[in-house]
């Protein structure tokens, strides 16, 4: 007897496996910021492990793909208040070109890599098949396609006990312990009673070595070297940040914010402070750097950038700069897709408005950028989107003193994005154990310090002024030192040897392979 397509799933209706799964998927933002519901990002990836079990490839293919809709349907929704709101763009055209953005990522990073791990047939050991899979394609969102490595499964645990392996193992190290505990978890019914105790030691032991290490300093501030800074948070309005009639007001909002805080060692403005050129703002920068010099001040400002290439070409540079007793220049490395460059521009600029905002073709920095010196100590600059990323990160620290993130987060309005962004900036302060100063138009303005905790923030969509104080520090982290390298070792060894133990190509059916 055939069994109708309300039976086929175990007497489910044939669509409720991929209702859980985008439901199973839509829990996992929410164990990250603003919410902080960590517990849910492993119940989440649990979800997603028991869905694909005894799956055929295309089952496990649409089953990871709804999970991946979820996931980033409430993840990076975000991405419908830059298209709209800020771009310009229809309601109905934002709504699909985000659906796109999320589906493109779904079939990417979810439903290709666990279609070939239901082809695979792991049997006993398809519990770390996941969890190792599940780390490696993390790492492939930091660099494929430029890179989007965002709602990576660490973040979440931040203000855990296992934030503290962050120093050793890095965020990534993170996601590979909370994978594997999630996938461990059904094992702990299956196994002999003699061996339950032993699995759920094995399970706890992170979290016990995190508790351990949670006072332990990897690099030690020197008090004896204190730098105030003052961070100005100038809360333009996205809709007026461009516009010439509103020029003058937010020069002299920079301005008005600043004039108490010349005794600091160090101010510090956020990204693209300046709504004009560099070139067009020489002599506002000018007698901004006369002051700063006057007073013992460096002052660091994010500006766009133009530059005429030898072939005559116009370029555009996201960059900021140091004056008064500091110096240099920082180009912005990572570009925005679709927000500082437009891939396969000529097919999509004109198609829909989001497409042909001004500053959307932005030339990428070298890798090779000195750092920003300021009052004898050098500063490694991520702009915005950068401070997303654990190796770039971790490379321009090395032998620098300080960190600093500028950012101008209103493009995403009043929606979890910013309060991810910032959720993973302090990942970064934690990871290399160096203080970081985060500057941003409308918020999140903070001083994070050594340990990825923060010292003061300024609220969301209020101008104002962030006074401080940070130390310089002596030391490495071990993951400054060794970045992702030894969890990326683990983790091809191990799919390996899981792939070597199960025999996938031996095993596979005459029928799968038809």
């Amino acid at each position: 007897m055939t069994p109708s397509p309300a039976t086929k799933t175990g007497g489910l209706p044939s669509f409720m496996p991929s209702l859980l799964a985008l439901f199973a998927g839509a829990l996992f933002p929410l164990g990250m910021a603003p919410l902080n519901w960590w517990p849910l990002i492993p119940l989440s990836m649990l979800g997603l492990f028991l869905l694909l079990q005894q799956q055929p490839a295309k089952g496990a293919f649409w089953r990871a793909f709804w999970f991946g809709m979820g996931f980033h349907g409430v993840g990076v929704s975000w991405v419908y208040v830059s298209i709209h709101f800020y771009g310009g763009t229809s309601v109905g055209l934002s709504l699909l070109g985000t659906a796109l953005f999320a589906a493109f990522l779904s079939l990417v990073f979810f439903s290709l890599p666990f279609w070939l791990y239901s082809r695979w047939r792991l049997n006993q050991l398809a519990a770390l098949g996941f969890a190792l899979i599940w780390v490696l394609v993390e790492w492939v969102k930091s660099w494929l396609l430029s890179g989007f490595p965002w709602l990576w499964a660490g973040y979440g645990f931040i203000d855990t006990p296992l934030a503290a392996l962050a120093p050793v193992i890095g965020v990534l190290g993170i996601s590979a312990v909370v994978a594997i505990s999630a996938t461990a978890l059904p094992s702990l019914l299956r196994v002999p009673p003699k061996l339950k105790l032993a699995l759920l030691a094995a399970l706890c032991l992170p979290w016990l070595v995190g508790l351990g290490l949670q006072h332990h300093q990897w690099t030690q501030p020197d008090q004896n070297q204190p730098m105030s800074v003052a961070l100005i948070q100038g809360n333009i309005p996205q809709d007026q940040k461009w516009d010439p009639k509103h020029r003058n007001s937010i020069y002299q909002r920079y301005q008005s914010l600043t004039a108490a805080q010349w005794d600091k060692d160090i101010v510090l403005w956020p990204e693209a402070a300046y709504p004009v050129f560099y070139h067009e703002a020489l002599e506002v920068v000018s007698e901004l750097d006369i002051k700063a010099a006057e007073t013992s001040t460096t002052l660091i400002s994010g500006v766009a950038r133009w530059n005429l290439a030898p072939g005559g070409q116009d370029e555009f540079f996201n960059s900021v700069f140091a004056i008064g007793t500091g110096s240099g220049m920082y180009d912005k490395q990572k570009l925005v897709p679709f927000g500082e460059y437009v891939p396969l521009a000529s097919m999509l600029q004109g198609l829909i408005p989001f497409f042909n905002l001004p500053l959307a073709n932005f030339i990428e920095g070298g890798d090779d950028q000195p750092p920003l010196l300021a009052n004898g100590y050098q500063f490694s600059v991520y702009i915005c989107y950068e401070i997303v990323y654990p190796e770039l990160v971790r490379l321009q620290s090395l032998q620098r003193d300080f960190l600093i993130t500028i950012s101008n987060d209103a493009w995403f309005g009043r929606s979890w994005g910013p309060l991810q962004h910032f959720q993973m900036a302090r990942m970064r302060a934690l990871e290399v154990g160096r203080y970081l100063l985060r500057g941003t138009n409308t918020g999140i303005t903070a001083i994070i310090d050594h340990r990825g905790q923060v010292l003061s923030r300024l609220p969301q969509f209020v101008a104002g002024t962030l006074e401080g104080t940070i130390y310089p520090v002596t030391g490495t982290t071990p993951f400054q030192r060794w970045g992702h390298r030894p969890v990326l070792i683990i983790a091809f060894f191990g799919l390996g040897w899981c792939l070597w133990r199960s025999k996938p190509w031996r095993r596979r059916s005459v029928a799968e392979q038809a």
